[in-house]
């Protein structure tokens, strides 16, 4: 039984979000996984502006914030799932990267 740590997608029409979940390899992308791991938001959000950022830079030019991708991830189980032998997809292996 090979245990893969992959993407499995939900949202609506033009606006994925998946969540990042360990099942076995020769089961269906949607089915039940095994655990839930954590989620990735593919879409860049804009972070909501608090009252201290600037509106224009000391160069004159307008301060624009830079959008990021949403991941959350259980470390912890990762870290188990990944000891044990579980093996992540090429997506979530760029995806860790990024976390770590």
């Amino acid at each position: 039984m090979v245990l893969r740590i992959r993407l499995s997608r939900f949202g609506t029409k033009r606006n994925p979000i998946y969540n990042i979940v360990l099942a076995q390899a020769k089961s269906a992308r949607d089915k039940k996984p095994m655990e839930v791991l954590g989620t990735y938001n593919p879409i860049p959000q804009t972070p909501l502006a608090s009252p201290d950022t600037p509106e224009f830079l000391p160069s004159g030019e307008r301060f624009v914030p830079k959008k990021f991708k949403d991941i959350t991830l259980d470390i912890a189980r990762t870290k188990y799932w990944l000891g044990v032998g579980a093996q992540p997809t090429e997506r979530v292996a760029k995806l860790l990267t990024m976390v770590s």
